[in-house]
């Protein structure tokens, strides 16, 4: 089995990626539209189409390594046998919080931020974005430019999915 390793905020931004410290950080630094779906369904495909787009590179934030021992067991105890399959691949002893998300490891960062278990942040290199985790299914999406932006936003419409400021 190969494991993801982890990796720290440098290594993720020497990767090429956005990085802000809050989301009102996101909200002063870069250009942002709010992503809204009426169903998990419509947001994996959004997610799908952008992993695409960007040549499948993609990073996120974990947050399970630096849990305390009992926030971990609650954690681990909402998982199903495939979910716990992908966490078995996640190197999660260095105590970083960044990987490099693969199809498999995005879709299940994605269904626990839905769930609202643990939040994640998806980070884009080649078209370069953040998303930020879900609030109420609505996930901010930051870009340095208005014409990458409008690229994530028209994604999101052709995915049935509601853009906003």
């Amino acid at each position: 089995m190969h494991m993801v390793r982890s990796m720290s905020k440098g290594e993720l931004i020497r990767h090429g990626c956005l990085w802000a410290g809050n989301v009102q950080e996101a909200f002063e630094t870069y250009e942002s539209v709010i992503i809204s779906a009426d169903s998990r369904e419509k947001m994996t495909a959004y997610f799908g189409r952008i992993l695409e787009a960007n040549e499948d590179i993609a990073y996120a934030d974990f947050y399970y390594p630096v849990l305390k021992e009992a926030q971990k067991q609650k954690f681990l105890s909402g998982l199903d046998s495939r979910q716990m399959a992908v966490l078995r691949k996640m190197e999660t002893v260095s105590r970083q919080v960044y990987y490099r998300a693969d199809w498999e490891i995005m879709e299940f960062l994605l269904e626990i931020t839905v769930a609202g278990w643990l939040f994640s942040t998806f980070y884009f290199a080649h078209k370069k974005a953040m998303i930020w985790g879900n609030y109420n299914m609505e996930f901010p999406v930051f870009c340095e430019e208005k014409a990458t932006l409008a690229c994530y936003a028209e994604l999101a419409k052709e995915c049935g999915l509601e853009c906003h400021e």
